[in-house]
């Protein structure tokens, strides 16, 4: 009876850790497509009217209108030009406003493969039989400062002040690194493999 209670168990557990991960994204997809569509109802209604159409219609206009605005300011401060007119603009408007420069660097922050804090995997020498997975957070020619995350939870950790000598690169994606941090170093030999040269 044990045995068939374990079967029963074991296969409950990894069909709500298959199950769980789908959930969850098609949970925030409908929940941001539902904020999207609540941002977009008075344009969505505007146009619903003006077309006469139902107002599924006017929601798909309007976010599909937003996303050509997005289009078209990436095009114009994609360029020299446009982007020292939008930083003017910017920087005399918006820019003065409370908060606005916090909310903007956290944006930046999150939107840059280079200011990720995960995009650059390495390992940390701290003694001859011992090394750290972590990631490099910033580099000078005499220093490098590299943030260990902690297992299960890679948001806390610690932050090494170490000489270049003693961090070597991994070739691996920050996210499959990461995997083996939040797997409490489950598969992590073969990410220790990719090691490369500085």
């Amino acid at each position: 009876m044990s045995r068939l209670f374990r079967y029963l168990r074991n296969t409950l557990v990894g069909g709500i850790l298959v199950a769980l991960p789908v959930v969850l994204f098609v949970n925030l997809v409908i929940w941001v497509g539902e904020w999207v569509g609540d941002q977009a109802t008075p344009l969505a209604r505007l146009l619903a009217d003006y077309l006469d159409a139902p107002l599924w219609v006017g929601k798909a206009l309007g976010i599909a209108i937003a996303l050509g605005v997005c289009l078209a300011l990436g095009v114009f401060v994609s360029n020299t030009l446009g982007g020292r007119i939008f930083h003017w603009v910017e920087s005399r408007t918006v820019g003065r406003l409370p908060g606005y420069k916090a909310i903007k660097e956290v944006v930046e922050y999150f939107g840059k493969n280079d200011r990720n804090p995960f995009a650059r995997p390495v390992i940390v020498r701290v003694s001859e039989a011992v090394t750290l997975t972590g990631f490099l957070a910033d580099e000078r020619v005499d220093s490098c400062t590299v943030f260990i995350p902690t297992g299960p939870n890679p948001t806390t950790g610690l932050i090494l002040h170490v000489p270049p000598s003693a961090v070597t690169r991994l070739g691996a994606p920050g996210a499959e690194v990461l995997k083996t941090i939040v797997a409490c170093g489950a598969g992590a030999q073969n990410v220790i493999g990719t090691r490369r040269a500085a």
